[in-house]
């Protein structure tokens, strides 16, 4: 069972959502438990990098797929895993980018790389993205 829970001032322990609610009824009052805790990614963050993905399709001319555009960033920015196709070629295959496979701080080194890539092959300012992207989100 997955609860999720914020840390208070007084080192106790507060629910976050009121869907948790249910869950915490079913732990016992006085007993043992142990916890492994694990911090859950910024969901406003992996929004505005949906909101850069829209940005960027919407403004070029290469494209005519917003996953197709969002995959091969992915790959140019390094996250990728390879893999043999059955002609026995070296294919590159985009990572994902979910809750469960990246944590807070790599989702933030990806965004950080696909930015670069955007400038490197877009030929757009990293300023101006950043600004647009605040402006679009």
């Amino acid at each position: 069972m997955k609860i999720t829970l914020v840390k208070q001032l007084n080192n106790t322990f507060k629910i976050a959502h009121d869907s948790d609610y249910e869950k915490a009824k079913k732990i016992k009052v006085g007993e043992p438990y142990e916890f492994e805790y694990k911090q859950v990614r910024n969901l406003k963050f992996h929004k505005k990098f949906f909101a850069l993905m829209n940005l960027l399709f919407q403004n070029q001319e290469i494209y005519n797929n917003i996953d197709h555009l969002r995959k091969d960033l992915t790959i140019e920015s390094g996250y990728y895993d390879l893999r043999v196709n059955i002609h026995g070629e070296e294919v590159k295959e985009a990572k994902s980018i979910s809750f469960a496979a990246m944590s807070e701080d790599e989702f933030s080194e990806f965004y950080n790389a696909v930015l670069d890539t955007i400038v490197k092959y877009f030929n757009f300012e990293k300023q101006e993205i950043i600004d647009n992207v605040q402006e679009y989100f």
